[in-house]
């Protein structure tokens, strides 16, 4: 039986339709066998010679003829029997072995439509090692991706919903205060409400972004870029933040123009990206390095690193850093509300899109190094 269910399904076919002609035909001959003696006394019977011992001489031609003609209708009957047995003990088996041959892919279509009713746990049973049971086991995997994709649905509209309560919360407050004279419409107050409207803003231009990104819609342009001018910019975007926090940002790169093609836009998004990751996870007083050399290991990549001297990352949480609104611990990363939760997954797929790699190493106490790397021009 083990054999039976690991052989390719082709070779069970083909063995099942060799034993149902082998059976059809042991059938045949069976009852050819069994029913032409018994056919060919009958036929003698109802001829009048059973029974006769001695008959006059004349008449043997006679009787040549009359049990040439017994016999032939005798056989004639026999095989027609024999043809109706067969067809019926074929028939049967026929359908035995079609039911056990499509019983696991009406199962399979069962549990299809159960899926499609929502039910995602649904799996099949992995009882052969033939064509039929790879299907099984592609249908199972399916049907765990789906399980995961609209786990991560309903896990995203909540964080969604989340990160929008939180700016929308603080807006009402403040207009509730105006309202009822517990707060002046004083500039202060207006400033407020305009902070949680861009940070609104921002949400939903992030949103809109790892959609197109995600999708492959996001039209990337491209070109010979310095990393080093790259670097300089991103840093002078971010140090109004970071002298806030009393943190210090040192930047590394060659004197020389380390040149990659990349779009400037979007990897100077991916730059901001990691430097207000860092500016989140490293503490007042500490130091933030953003640095770009040639990869080593590649010598055809520059790599790009931003080292901070924060906490770090546990081991089981790495994995998980460039997904969607993960945060390992929910206390951190809300610093005034200034994480939206998916930079790292856009600055991953930006990264990608581009022909590059992006990871990051961390040391839980000792700080993170989210690094990336981008296809030198002259590689």
């Amino acid at each position: 039986m083990t054999a039976w269910r690991s052989m390719s399904l082709y070779w069970r076919l083909l063995i099942s339709y060799l034993l149902v002609v082998a059976v059809a035909s042991l059938t045949l001959y069976v009852a050819s066998e069994a029913l032409a003696p018994t056919l060919f006394d009958w036929h003698l019977e109802h001829a009048g010679w059973r029974g006769i011992m001695i008959m006059p001489h004349g008449a043997m031609l006679d009787l040549e003829q009359a049990l040439g003609g017994a016999h032939a209708r005798a056989m004639q009957q026999a095989v027609l029997w024999g043809v109706l047995a067969s067809t019926i003990v074929a028939g049967a088996l026929s359908l035995f072995i079609a039911g056990r041959i499509t019983s696991p892919l009406r199962q399979m279509q069962r549990a299809s439509r159960r899926i499609a009713a929502g039910r995602y746990h649904e799996r099949l049973a992995v009882a052969t090692a033939d064509e039929i049971g790879d299907l099984a086991s592609a249908f199972n995997e399916m049907a765990g991706s789906l399980a995961d994709t609209e786990r991560r649905r309903l896990e995203l509209l909540a964080n969604v919903a989340h990160e929008f309560r939180t700016p929308l919360t603080s807006l009402q407050g403040y207009l509730e205060g105006i309202a009822d004279g517990t707060f002046d419409a004083s500039p202060e107050t207006i400033a407020a409400c305009g902070r949680q409207v861009r940070r609104l803003e921002h949400l939903v231009d992030d949103l809109s972004l790892l959609s197109r990104v995600e999708t492959g819609q996001e039209r990337l342009a491209p070109e010979a870029t310095d990393v080093g001018r790259l670097l300089d910019q991103a840093a002078a975007g971010v140090l109004p933040q970071f002298a806030a926090k009393r943190i210090t940002l040192d930047v590394e790169h060659p004197r020389a123009p380390l040149v990659v093609r990349a779009d400037p836009q979007r990897t100077g998004q991916v730059l901001g990206n990691l430097l207000s990751n860092a500016l989140r996870h490293t503490p007042e007083g500490g130091a933030v390095r953003l640095r770009a050399q040639t990869d080593e290991a590649s010598g055809a990549e520059a790599l790009v690193e931003v080292i901070d001297d924060g906490d770090g990352i546990p081991p089981d949480a790495i994995a998980h850093v460039f997904t969607r609104f993960y945060r390992g611990d929910k206390a951190r990363g809300r610093d005034g509300g200034s994480g939206s939760g998916i930079g790292l997954t856009i600055a991953k797929h930006i990264v990608e899109a581009q022909g590059g790699r992006i990871g990051v190493d961390s040391d839980v106490g000792r700080g993170s190094s989210f690094w990336f790397t981008l296809p030198l021009v002259d590689a």
